[in-house]
């Protein structure tokens, strides 16, 4: 298992620490509470593995304060020169 640290997983953990944690965040995320305990650790994993869907990133463009930030950064951390 390879220990690189991915930009995107820092970066959503980032928001996760600036939304209040991962219970607010969920919260600003899906609109409503974990419904039960093991929800919320699903989501714990899913923000730690940072192995992240489409759906999840939709999600993260429409409630958080990402704006400015191009994939390219998010992706690989900065801009590449070209």
């Amino acid at each position: 298992m390879s220990k690189t640290i991915h930009p995107a997983r820092l970066y959503v953990k980032k928001l996760k620490d600036i939304y209040g944690g991962y219970r607010d965040f969920y919260l600003l995320l899906y609109g409503h509470e974990p419904e039960t305990s093991n929800e919320l650790q699903r989501f714990i994993n899913y923000v730690n593995r940072g192995n992240y869907n489409l759906d999840f990133l939709e999600l993260l463009l429409k409630n958080t304060d990402t704006k400015g930030i191009t994939l390219e950064e998010f992706v690989l951390g900065t801009k590449q020169s070209q």
